[in-house]
């Protein structure tokens, strides 16, 4: 922390654990309450930064229920976000942050390049860190970078990723392969300038048989990915653009698609020839 101490007098650029409450947030179970809570508003400003926060610390949270449950509440925070709806953005977000509100400290790195003047935080692992520089604040989970030159604010974010295929609602009818698993289906989107990578993610919302299976995840430098085998049912899938100059994008709007699988015709041999 003597380093971000430094570097917040050299170029008003800070870095601090993620673990107290944010604006809106209530603080943990027996803490001293850090004073009177504000009103949540309808600045877009104040729910952008609650949605960094809980976005990064769900994805640093481990694949269980609770960060299920988490991603249920931000997905709906993102779609009041999209809707403008900024007071109920804010409330759905904080709600995913209580669920999960990791405690362990965080730890990380930070590299200054004295020769061109900028500095580079990067999270190596841990709970989300908050970067702050001119009065901006940026939210970094395990992995991700910033880079900030001397004198001026952090970076706009990219753009979210717009989808390309498959139309929202597509329906697929496929054969089964692998038991009853269909395939293939392939997702793309258009490129994000500044992104280097697309965290794209797939949600079961109703399966046909058996239990739903777990969110499905990928990275990719590509615009495009080709889904694993999955079930019949109905899906909704969203990507998110990655800069290592600007950090993350909100996701892209929410698209949905089902997948069918092809009915097998049974021909039947009679006397007089074969029927269906």
């Amino acid at each position: 922390m003597k380093a971000a101490l430094w570097l917040s007098a050299w170029m008003g650029l800070s870095v601090v654990p993620s673990t107290a409450p944010a604006v809106g947030r209530e603080p943990p179970e027996g803490a001293a309450a850090p004073g009177p809570r504000k009103a949540p508003g309808t600045e877009p400003q104040t729910a952008l930064k609650a949605l960094e926060m809980s976005r990064a610390a769900v994805k640093a949270a481990p694949d269980d229920a609770r960060r299920r449950e988490a991603e249920v509440r931000l997905k709906d925070a993102e779609t009041h976000f999209q809707a403008a709806r900024y007071a109920d953005a804010l409330h759905k977000a904080d709600e995913a942050w209580a669920l999960l509100n990791p405690p362990q400290p965080s730890n990380f790195t930070v590299e200054v390049d004295h020769d061109a003047g900028t500095t580079t935080v990067t999270h190596r692992q841990g709970p989300p860190v908050t970067v702050e520089a001119q009065h901006a604040t940026r939210v970094l989970a395990k992995g991700e970078s910033v880079r900030v030159q001397q004198g001026t604010v952090l970076p706009e974010p990219p753009g979210a990723p717009q989808l390309a295929q498959p139309a929202d609602k597509a329906r697929f009818t496929l054969k089964p392969t692998s038991g009853s698993l269909l395939t293939p289906v392939t997702l793309a989107w258009a490129s994000v300038t500044g992104a280097t990578r697309y965290e794209v993610e797939v949600v079961a919302e109703g399966v046909e048989a058996g239990a739903a299976p777990a969110p499905v995840r990928s990275v990719q430098a590509a615009r495009q990915w080709t889904l694993p085998p999955l079930p019949a049912g109905r899906y909704r899938w969203t990507v998110t653009a990655v800069s290592p100059e600007q950090g993350r994008s909100l996701p892209s709007q929410t698209r949905r698609f089902e997948l069918a699988a092809e009915s097998l015709e049974l021909n039947v041999k009679v006397k007089d020839g074969w029927q269906k």
